[in-house]
């Protein structure tokens, strides 16, 4: 027992004063090193590959019967060593179907409860498939094919399918009124099968997002008459489903960043807006999935932003909502800045998409050049919304996290990344601030996991507390410590490195370690594999020297965090010192920090509002 108890405690100083860390690896990854698909200096390795995928759809939506039937053609590349016995592909919408587990937050109305997808037929390489051998559980069916899929080849499916869509859930996608729908998560999908892991064989339970490959897609979209239809890509048909009346008002606000109506609540009223073609062509490549809405009353506001000075691209911008939605006959302009200042700030790369379509919805979800989120009363959270589902351009769907292991990769950078534009549209919307003293307050509650944890265990309010409140600031303490200009090459290359591919978080953290050349291991795991703990400096003791005052500041909490003295005459600042949280490194608990001031200092604090602390009681001295 007593060497048991030496050994905890060794652990527990050590978790505390922040030494030097080998961050412990799984299996997996360890695995993808020795066959060099992942380098230990974060990039992709020589051997490195990824699966796609073709995806051929015609889609008929039944709005009067709520009624979703398609088919498909899948040309499923198989770019990995190995030979595949069998293919996993994704039923999402069997998250409705009677006796399937959900998470516990996860809110489905019985209404909307049913039998599951419908598969009416499938074949493989032209072969049909006897339905019964395909073993079917939560969201994943797995398809045994009689002859392996080589390495570096590709095999044909061919599915036909139907669903009854939710009236009365709305978990990402859904009914929004009797004649509006957004449609996500409805196609039969292959899984991702990747060099770390193998296949994704996790089933959907409604809470963590999505892992999917980047891949091609031609969708024929069938709706009823007087139907517009909003999706993923580019409409290939566009003049010959619009009349040329808002065809003209369209190609027009394509050019230009002043905002057009391009159907207005009149046009509604009048009619005639589309012809009598009632298929709607979409087509989009390398993208990681693919969401349409519909409705024949939205009104849509279009216009575009020049996202790349070099090559001139632009991204053009739509938004399709409600007549009377509060705040949405703002949503172009908040969609149009956040688009700029994304491109031409943070991050400073150009916004990876031609295009952009803000979907009035519910929720609040994005999908590749799609965004489905609801209306709000306050300015200030339809500013945060929006720009936030716009962001997750980046995080995603250019760098392909996989969300359901890693939620707080992608929902870290894009609660980060726009916090400056959204500022500057509404002032007192300070997200940084919010999720500091969010995480201050709920740090270490119990049973609290680290952050490496699989997003797929967590359940309720630490899903959120997790992947938004504690990772934003853990980046942005990351910015400080680097320095801005640091941090944003870190960040450049980590996204050109994994653009389109499929970072684990190691790579996250090796891509930094190589490119700041330090070793911030120091730093991953006290942020991101230490489990619980919490933030609190306090000052231990200010004395008074020839120059001004050495502080004692003493780290009571388990993070490494900046240290921040400010010294006041009365109202007035004096001065302002700012130590890095490396200050920690080393074995120390207590950090010494001499700040140069003239008499008349009548108060010390430590800390700002951007630096998270759970007890600020003792951080202010009075003199």
């Amino acid at each position: 027992m007593k060497t048991t108890f030496s050994l905890l405690l060794l652990v527990f100083a050590t978790s505390v004063c922040f030494a030097q860390f080998n961050l412990t690896t799984t299996k997996g990854y360890q695995n993808a090193l020795e066959n060099e698909t992942r380098s230990e200096n974060g990039l992709p390795g020589p051997n490195y590959w990824q699966n796609s995928a073709d995806y051929y759809i015609d889609v008929i939506m039944d709005v009067k019967n709520k009624i979703l039937s398609g088919n498909e053609r899948i040309v499923y590349y198989n770019n990995s060593p190995d030979s595949l016995g069998a293919v996993v592909i994704r039923l999402y919408q069997d998250l409705y179907k009677k006796g399937n587990n959900r998470n516990s937050i996860v809110d489905v109305d019985p209404r909307d409860i049913h039998n599951g997808v419908t598969i009416s037929s499938l074949s493989v390489n032209h072969t049909e498939i006897d339905l019964s051998t395909v073993h079917r559980s939560g969201t994943i069916m797995i398809v045994r094919l009689g002859q392996k899929l080589a390495p570096n080849s590709s095999l044909n499916l061919e599915i036909e399918w139907s669903f009854d869509f939710p009236e009365h859930t709305l978990i990402r996608m859904g009914t929004i009124d009797s004649t509006s729908l957004f449609i996500g998560q409805w196609y039969p999908q292959v899984a991702v099968y990747d060099d770390v892991y193998g296949w994704d064989t996790r089933s959907y339970n409604g809470m963590a997002e999505f892992y999917n490959d980047f891949s091609n897609f031609e969708v024929n979209i069938t709706v009823p008459e007087g139907f517009m239809v909003w999706a993923t890509g580019e409409n290939t048909n566009i003049k010959e489903v619009l009349n040329s009346e808002y065809l003209s008002k369209y190609q027009k606000a394509t050019e230009s960043e002043e905002i057009t109506h391009v159907i207005t609540a009149e046009d509604i009223e009048k009619g005639n807006i589309t012809t009598n073609i009632h298929t709607w062509t979409f087509k989009a490549e390398n993208v990681s999935d693919f969401a349409f809405g519909i409705s024949d009353h939205y009104l849509w506001d279009v216009c575009s932003v020049e996202v790349d000075e070099n090559t001139k691209r632009r991204t053009i911008i739509g938004t399709a909502y409600a007549e009377g939605a509060i705040h949405f006959d703002k949503v172009a302009e908040i969609s149009r800045e956040t688009v700029r200042a994304l491109s031409e700030e943070m991050p400073g790369i150009p916004y990876p998409f031609p295009y952009l379509t803000v979907f009035h919805g519910d929720f609040g979800m994005e999908y590749p050049m799609m965004t489905n989120v609801g209306p709000d009363e306050s300015y200030a959270m339809t500013v945060y919304a929006h720009s936030h589902e716009i962001t997750h351009g980046y995080f995603p769907f250019l760098v392909g996290t996989n969300e359901t292991k890693n939620g707080w990769i992608d929902e870290g950078f894009t609660v980060f990344l726009p916090e400056a534009v959204q500022t500057r549209l509404t002032p007192e919307l300070d997200i940084a601030k919010s999720n500091t003293h969010a995480f201050a307050y709920y740090a270490g509650i119990e049973g609290e996991p680290a952050l490496i944890t699989p997003t797929y265990y967590l359940d309720g309010r630490i899903y959120f507390y997790l992947n938004y409140a504690k990772t934003e600031p853990a980046i942005r303490l990351l910015q400080v410590e680097l320095g801005e200009e640091m941090f944003l090459k870190c960040l450049h290359i980590f996204i050109e490195r994994w653009s389109y591919k499929h970072p684990t978080p190691y790579d996250l953290f090796n891509t930094f370690n190589d490119v700041s050349g330090q070793d911030l291991n120091w730093y991953w795991q006290a942020w991101y594999f230490q489990q619980g703990g919490i933030p609190d400096l306090a000052i231990a003791e200010a004395k008074k020297t020839d120059l001004g005052y050495d502080i004692t500041v003493e780290n009571k909490g388990n993070f490494p965090l900046p240290i921040f003295i400010t010294l006041y005459s009365g109202e007035d600042i004096v001065s302002t010192e700012l130590m890095p949280a490396a200050s920690w490194k080393g074995h120390k608990n207590k950090v010494t920090v001499s700040v140069n001031a003239k008499d008349g200092v009548t108060k010390i604090t430590l800390g700002n509002a951007y630096i998270p602390d759970a007890n600020q009681e003792d951080n202010v001295v009075e003199l």
